[in-house]
């Protein structure tokens, strides 16, 4: 029987579809993991028992098997880095410093998340296919984002493993509800083993030494696996100063791995004590709230985000080289980041960052400057594009990675040209110059051969185009080089659709659900290829998917009444149309097929309306 801690309780991880609990089938193995994120980090609970996976899959049979999650695990097990290596690093994995220039997708992670599932699947099908095991996941309350998600993925792709959580409440937090999970109250504890296998590590203890050599050499990834003790410690103490040191570092550090939800959470203890913490430094004032406003931006507070740069950046910053980081960033949040974007903001700042790097000029590095310049003038095309000022904007693109390449040379600072390169590419897709775009697509690549969404946005390029087996190839990169995401495998599917590989199309659809199974579109999609094999009991089981989205679907309604229609399930079929037209009323095909409906059904009044209305819409 489980024991618990004061203010938890017991809950099982299930479909909130489908709240109903499993068969209580006989627990072969149960595992007690803790998942508090003060305690044990960004991936507490989930590493341990990922650590127990990889250890088992650690062979040469399973080699090509973890080389396709190597990115994952090299992240999630610190502790192995050495052994597992980094094999496809791209340069934001390697940048520091005022190299790095991009940050990571937000999805990057929860890529992770998906190849963490598929390791623990690995491990347990090698060994105990047949088993039905436990998971107890103590301080679920306390997680963090990332191991939440993991936890609530394992559940939905692994029925033959229980988890149970110990939470104080049954709340999800950020958009985590929407993975379609969530916690049901069980007595399932009370019946496993009273000895689990415990994966839990002990907490270090604070080394004072430690901390003050950390402080004074600001290596940033050296603090990965102190930060947990040294926040209990001052947090203990009530040291809040320390606490914002220690905060800060790791708010970095996770915002470097595009850990966002994570490096979010220290902001409130970081920014009261800003002042203290940069002092005079206007280049490390600058450096924090970049990293602060990223976190918050990337996770949906933007409107907080602007209000922290206003507040903790204008009044303070006065050297033209950061004033004119600092207008651009104030510029791409009025022109890309708000919902309720502002054009006239966005030029204003942006014509105040091409000031201030103009005056900048002697008082920072030429390599820096002429970087910055070119950077900004990047930014500025990207509004001449929304205020319809195209040629201007192609102008801008080119002249600045021909400026820059005759500065730097052909080596120096590859990430930032190769933002540079991706960013031309995209203000050319905007234009609709597409071979044009492609051209600086593939340069960006030979700079930057292992990120892998230059890849899937060459794609879905050449996509557009209809070429679509070149298309497939760059897919295929995207997902050599990534873990998986639903998103490609779709792309790859629809261009199997076009090329009429019909079974082709169906491994990449039935892959892209398995890692997300809430995409109305796919489900449409794939459901029309069943149809047209004459597998409609599977057409008709995705159309039901799709309608049962929130948003339901008019298509899938009308396709699963076709289906309806040819079983001679009339009345079904009409119910079909008849909510069919209810989302689209001014659609007069939907009507033409009720008509058919009402016929057959001999209802020959209701037919000649429907048809009626086809024929003068306007007198409806």
């Amino acid at each position: 029987m489980l024991q618990m801690d004061d203010n938890q309780s017991c809950f099982q991880i299930l479909p909130m579809a489908n709240k109903a609990h499993t068969d209580c089938q006989s627990i072969d193995r149960v595992f007690e993991l803790n998942a508090d994120f003060t305690r044990h980090g960004v991936w507490g609970g989930v590493s341990e028992l990922v650590e127990q996976a990889w250890k088992h899959l650690n062979q040469p049979e399973h080699a090509a098997f973890l080389e396709t999650h190597n990115y994952a695990l090299y992240m999630v097990l610190a502790d192995h880095r050495e052994q597992i290596g980094l094999k496809y690093a791209c340069l934001t994995d390697t940048a520091t410093g005022a190299e790095k220039t991009r940050n990571f997708p937000l999805d990057r992670a929860y890529r992770m998340v998906n190849s963490l599932v598929e390791v623990v699947k690995a491990w347990k099908s090698s060994i105990a296919a047949k088993e039905q095991w436990a998971i107890v996941v103590r301080d679920f309350s306390k997680a963090n984002y990332l191991a939440t998600r993991f936890f609530l993925e394992l559940a939905r792709r692994m029925t033959d493993v229980d988890v149970l959580v110990l939470s104080e409440d049954t709340r999800l937090p950020f958009d985590l509800p929407n993975l379609g999970m969530g916690l049901v109250p069980t007595q399932r504890g009370d019946s496993l083993p009273s000895q689990p296998e415990t994966l839990i590590k002990a907490l270090a203890p604070f080394d004072a030494d430690l901390y003050e050599h950390l402080i004074s050499t600001n290596d940033m990834m050296a603090w990965e696996d102190a930060f947990p003790c040294m926040l209990r410690q001052f947090e203990q103490s009530g040291d809040a100063l320390s606490v914002a040191k220690v905060a800060i570092r790791a708010l970095c550090l996770y915002n470097h791995y595009g850990y966002y939800h994570e490096s979010a959470s220290f902001v409130d203890r970081v920014l009261p004590y800003l002042d203290e913490l940069v002092g005079q430094d206007q280049i490390t004032r600058w450096s924090y709230l970049g990293n602060i406003f990223q976190g918050m931006v990337t996770t949906g507070r933007e409107n907080e985000a602007l209000a922290t740069i206003l507040a903790h950046a204008q009044p303070y910053l006065t050297e033209p080289g950061v004033k004119a980081k600092m207008h651009y960033l104030l510029s791409m949040i009025y022109l890309r980041y708000l919902k309720d974007q502002d054009l006239d903001k966005a030029q204003y700042h942006i014509m105040q960052a091409q000031q201030e790097i103009a005056a900048a000029k002697g008082s920072i590095s030429d390599l820096e400057h002429d970087f910055l310049s070119v950077f900004i003038d990047n930014g500025l095309a990207f509004l001449r594009v929304r205020q319809g000022k195209n040629e201007e904007a192609l102008q801008l693109c080119y002249s600045g990675f021909q400026f820059l390449t005759e500065k730097l040379g052909d080596d120096a600072h590859k990430l930032h040209r190769s933002v540079l390169l991706y960013n031309s590419a995209q203000v050319y897709t905007m234009l609709g110059k597409n071979e044009e775009a492609l051209k600086f697509y593939k340069e960006a690549v030979e700079m930057d051969p292992y990120y892998s969404e230059y890849y899937n946005e060459i794609g879905n390029l050449l996509q557009r185009l209809g070429r679509y087996s070149d298309a497939i190839g760059m897919y295929e990169s995207a997902i050599k080089y990534s873990a998986p995401y639903s998103e490609v495998y779709s792309n790859k599917g629809m261009c199997h659709v076009f090329l009429e590989q019909w079974q082709e199309a169906l491994v990449s659809f039935s892959r892209s659900l398995e890692l997300s199974p809430y995409q109305q579109d796919v489900y449409l999609v794939r459901g029309d290829v069943f149809s047209g094999l004459d597998e409609n009991d599977k057409a008709f089981e995705d159309y039901s998917r799709a309608i049962a989205m929130p948003d339901d679907s008019a298509t899938a309604r009308v396709n699963r009444a076709v289906i309806h229609y040819e079983r001679e399930n009339y009345e079904a079929a009409l119910r079909d149309m008849d909510r069919a037209i209810e989302l689209e009323p001014d659609n007069l095909s939907h009507y033409e097929n009720r008509a058919e409906i009402y016929k057959v059904m001999g209802k020959l009044s209701e037919a000649q309306a429907d048809l009626a209305r086809v024929a003068e819409p306007e007198m409806a």
